[in-house]
C-alpha cells in the first residue's frame, strides 16, 4: 500500500519498490507489464536502480519487447551513477558481445568497480577471468574468498579447487573440503563431484 502511494505521488523509489513486487508476484498478482512500466517511470527521472531494473526487462523480454540494445543501454546509464548490479550486468555484455561490440578489457574493468562495491557475482566473474586468462591465482582467489564469505557458491567451489591443487591458497585438503561442503550443501554440481574425489584420498 505504501509502495503504491509513493508511486502515485511520482517518487522513484515507490516506482521500483511497486514494480519489484509486480515483477515477482509479491503481495501482488504477477504483472510483467506494469512492472516495466513502473519502472520506465522511474528510469526517466534517472533513478539508477528503476534504469537497472527496466535494463533486465529488455534483455529478458519481460513485459517489453527483447532488445540488447536498449538494455545496454540502459545499464550503462545506471552503471555510470555507480549501480553495482548495472556494473556487472553491462560487462557481461561486453564480456558476451551482447549489445555491443566485445571488448574484454571493458568487461574486466566493469566487473572490478562492480567487485568493489561488493557484488559477489562480479568478485567471482573477475576471479574467474583472472585464473583463466592471467594465471592470477593469488589475486583470484582473493576475489573468490570475498564472495565465498557471502555465501556463494560457486565462489566457495572454486576457492576449493585452489585450496586442494594449491593455487593461490596453500594446499589444504581439510579447508578445500570445508569450501566444497558448504558448497555442495547449495548444490553445486562440481563441488558435489569433488567432495567425493576428495573423500577418497
Amino acid at each position: 500500500r505504501l509502495f503504491r502511494q509513493a508511486a502515485k505521488q511520482g517518487l522513484a523509489c515507490g516506482q521500483i519498490s511497486l514494480g519489484q513486487c509486480f515483477a515477482m508476484g509479491a503481495g501482488v498478482v504477477m504483472d510483467e507489464d506494469e512492472a516495466a512500466k513502473l519502472f520506465t517511470q522511474a528510469s526517466e527521472q534517472g533513478a539508477a536502480l528503476g534504469q537497472y531494473q527496466l535494463g533486465q526487462c529488455y534483455s529478458n523480454g519481460m513485459g517489453v519487447k527483447q532488445n540488447d540494445e536498449k538494455a545496454t543501454w540502459l545499464y550503462r546509464l545506471a552503471a555510470e551513477q555507480g549501480e553495482a548490479g548495472a556494473q556487472s550486468h553491462l560487462a557481461t555484455c561486453y564480456e558476451l558481445g551482447r549489445g555491443v561490440v566485445q571488448d574484454l578489457p571493458k568487461a574486466l574493468q566493469l566487473y572490478a568497480q562492480a567487485a568493489e562495491q561488493g557484488l559477489a557475482h562480479a568478485q567471482v566473474c573477475l576471479g574467474l577471468h583472472l585464473a583463466g586468462l592471467t594465471h592470477r591465482f593469488v589475486d583470484a582467489a582473493g576475489y573468490f574468498r570475498l564472495a565465498a564469505d557471502q555465501g556463494d557458491g560457486t565462489a566457495q567451489y572454486w576457492l576449493g579447487y585452489l585450496c586442494e591443487h594449491g593455487k593461490g591458497e596453500t594446499h589444504d585438503l581439510s579447508e578445500a573440503l570445508r569450501w566444497y561442503q558448504a558448497a555442495a550443501a547449495q548444490r553445486n554440481a562440481g563441488a558435489l563431484a569433488r567432495l567425493g574425489v576428495c573423500l577418497e584420498k
